[in-house]
């Protein structure tokens, strides 16, 4: 058994069963002949076995060569076969020999591993041979000048007549039905392997389809049971190669997703975390999997990422309310501008009539400080309201931000706060310098308020493909989850004194230059601003 699971060839495997085949039959058959005191048949049966083994050998040496010419090995082997067998019937009998059935396997051989028309010469040539052996066993018993030649022992007579009929014609029927059987069984084999070929096509066609989605797709069974998932279906959740999810059940690859959710085809959408910490949020729809009979095997589900587009959506809302209060701001501001003007200046006018005296003084400067306030409330709204100029220049952002940081510094005098610039100037960005520092201004406005205890906030860049990105990282007490989808919302604040404008109009600023800005925070760990916009040389 370990020699024949290392032959992997045809050919290899046709000598060994040969040799075994041949070694129990002339095995067996020279032990028996030897106990029963036929030593000289026994002896014939094991130089025979010998040669079978002797040739066997011999193929396996030329196997290389013999596989080139597959027609002519088989010819061969089956004319030493026939020699052989033929060999082993003359010294054990003849007509009575119990080899004679070594003609039809011969012969059944030759119909399988050849053609049709090969066992039906096969069956020609071992019965002119069987009837040359009869003849001349006969002859050598009998001679023709016997009277016994007459008799019914002689190959002429009735019996002998008879058997060597029935032999012959039992070769005939075995080579007619062998040579049937084996070209329907070629047949059969050429339609399975085109069946096969086609079943292939049709397999890779229909993983390549599924493959080639790009949408996701899921197959269950009734229980639940995960029994595919595509290759887009595995990049969306993070999955590797899904080798381990199969069997697993759906409830713990998307948690909350069960099969009752099936029901309705209608799309829903689901909250989802990859295993690398990433929350998306995926729409799927589902449908029933069932057979030809239409008969309920399972479900499908198609699912796509839909992040994108639901940040896509809020921007849009965010437009949406930006435009709004464009419309309210502007009408606001025209209002607003004039009476405090007035005011203003009648402020100005009651300061010189008036007598001097403290609580004048005091009083007339809280009036000028809450108009001052009002008048940048209106201009921080016509910022967000009024479209960003088209006339940009080229600017250093590095310089930028080190001039804001200093005024910064010396205008909000906190001690307990540490800003650390790590942004290098020559980084040049297409954009208003007042209107960056602005930005700059309002994120280092946020960080400071986020650590009333005091902290550092560190400001760094890095350059990635064509764009430049800041960072602006604070040790304050972090942003919850449910809080950061509101945070550039306009009038949106958390502090106890402000507008919740000086982000909205950091985003408005931003991404009026064709940038981005975003968050990343958890509670207690502080947060990260990051500003990318497009660098230019």
């Amino acid at each position: 058994m370990k020699l024949l699971g290392k032959l992997s060839s045809g050919l290899k495997s046709t000598i060994v069963l040969r040799v075994i085949i041949t070694t129990i039959l002339l095995g067996s058959g020279a032990i028996v002949y030897y106990l029963r005191g036929a030593r000289t048949e026994a002896f014939y049966l094991v130089v025979i076995l010998a040669l079978v083994y002797f040739l066997s050998l011999i193929y396996l040496l030329v196997q290389s060569v013999l596989k080139s010419y597959p027609r002519f090995f088989q010819v061969t082997q089956l004319t030493f076969d026939i020699a052989l067998a033929s060999t082993a019937i003359y010294i054990t009998g003849g007509r009575s020999s119990p080899f004679i059935f070594l003609y039809v396997l011969i012969i059944i051989y030759a119909s399988i591993v050849l053609s049709r028309l090969a066992s039906y010469v096969t069956a020609l040539v071992s019965g002119v041979i069987y009837i040359l052996i009869v003849y001349y066993q006969t002859r050598l018993h009998f001679p023709l000048d016997s009277e016994a030649t007459l008799g019914v022992n002689s190959v002429w007579g009735e019996g002998g007549l008879v058997s060597t009929y029935f032999h012959l014609t039992g070769f005939l029927l075995i080579a007619i039905l062998g040579g049937y059987l084996s070209d329907r069984l070629r047949l059969t084999g050429r339609e399975l392997g085109e069946s096969k070929k086609t079943l292939r096509v049709l397999k890779n066609l229909h993983e390549n389809i599924l493959e080639s989605l790009t949408s996701g797709l899921l197959t269950l069974d009734l229980q639940g049971k995960i029994i595919s998932v595509n290759k887009t279906g595995r990049d969306i959740l993070g999955k590797g190669d899904g080798s381990h999810l199969l069997g697993s059940d759906l409830s713990s690859l998307i948690s909350g997703l069960r099969i009752r959710n099936f029901s309705s085809s209608q799309r829903e959408q689901i909250s989802y975390t990859r295993p690398d910490g990433r929350t998306l949020t995926l729409g799927f729809s589902s449908s029933d999997l069932r057979d030809t009979d239409q008969e309920l095997q399972g479900y499908i589900i198609i699912f796509q990422d839909l992040t994108e587009v639901k940040e896509l959506e809020e921007r849009l809302m965010t437009s949406e309310k930006m435009a709004v209060l464009g419309q309210l701001s502007a009408g606001l501001a025209h209002e607003l501008r004039n009476p405090l003007s007035a005011i203003s200046g009648a402020v100005e006018i009651l300061k010189e009539d008036m007598t001097p005296s403290d609580e004048h003084e005091r009083l007339i400067g809280v009036a000028t400080q809450e108009v001052e306030r009002l008048n940048l409330l209106v201009e921080d709204f016509l910022i967000l309201t009024m479209p960003m100029q088209k006339n940009k220049s080229s600017v250093d952002l590095g310089k930028i931000v080190s001039d804001t940081v200093d005024s910064f510094t010396k205008t909000v005098r906190r001690s307990n706060i540490e800003i650390v610039n790590g942004i290098e100037e020559g980084i040049y960005v297409r954009a208003h310098s007042y209107r960056l520092k602005q930005a700059v201004w309002n994120l280092l406005m946020n960080s400071i308020d986020a650590m009333p205890a005091g902290g550092r906030v560190t400001l760094s860049s890095e350059l990635k493909e064509g764009k430049v990105v800041l960072k602006f990282s604070d040790d304050g007490r972090g942003i919850e989850d449910k809080i950061k989808s509101r945070l550039f919302d306009p009038f949106f604040t958390t502090k106890e004194v402000g507008t919740g404008l000086g982000l909205a109009i950091v985003q408005k600023v931003i991404e009026g230059y064709n940038g981005e800005v975003d968050v990343v925070s958890s509670p207690g760990k502080g947060a990260t601003f990051i500003i990318t916009l497009p660098r230019i040389h």
